[in-house]
């Protein structure tokens, strides 16, 4: 009896991962277009901190990037900064986000439109600051109260002495709302900083008269 050797069976061919090309082009897309986002902007608002300084024009996104405080070329100086900010909040508010830091000029925000998950950066101008208000322990002028002069002088020649500064424009309808918490207060008056480049700011000043 003859042996015939058995019928080959054909193996299956291995299956070719079609699928892992158009993976990997879109992987080496996404990490270019990675790269080129950060080469075309260089400057996160993320990624600055409080204290640092910035060059450019704020009203440019583009213009703007770090610097070295204390150089010419350093415009800005980070004194707030806050995350979840949305863009048509900012405009709704005019920027009173950074109310909360006195030294504030001017904002940048960065984010994506139409979401909340943007970066607010409060500025102080270092070229051209605007108006500061008065702090606690600063002396004023005898003609304060008329003349609204909140020009600061030295307190052995002053008039009164700020006590209190509270973020409030109550005084302007109902002036016992304020300075509640000082009963000391002698006086009480309204400053408010508005105009051009300048984030409009209001306060309310507890003065303790001295003469």
């Amino acid at each position: 009896m003859e042996n015939y050797p058995a019928p080959a069976v054909e193996q299956p061919a291995p299956k070719k991962r079609t699928w892992l090309k158009p993976v990997i082009r879109l992987g080496i897309f996404g990490v270019i277009a990675l790269i080129a986002f950060f080469v075309a902007n260089p400057f996160t608002a993320s990624s600055a901190e409080v204290g640092a300084c910035l060059k450019g024009d704020v009203s440019n996104a583009d213009s703007v990037e770090k610097s070295e405080c204390g150089t010419p070329e350093a415009n800005f100086k980070v004194v707030g900064k806050q995350d979840g900010k949305s863009e048509i909040g900012l405009k709704l508010s005019g920027g009173s986000e950074c109310d909360d830091y006195p030294t504030t000029d001017a904002y940048f925000f960065q984010g994506k439109k139409g979401s909340s998950d943007g970066t607010l950066l409060c500025l102080e101008d270092l070229k051209n600051p605007g108006e500061r208000a008065p702090v606690v322990g600063d002396c004023l002028p005898a003609d304060v109260v008329e003349a609204k002069k909140l020009t600061k002088v030295d307190c052995a020649n002053a008039a009164y002495k700020v006590l209190a500064i509270e973020k409030s424009t109550a005084i302007l309808v109902d002036d016992s709302t304020v300075c509640t918490q000082v009963p000391s207060t002698d006086e009480k008056i309204a400053w408010q900083r508005s105009g051009a480049g300048g984030l409009p700011q209001s306060r309310v000043l507890c003065l303790d008269k001295l003469k």
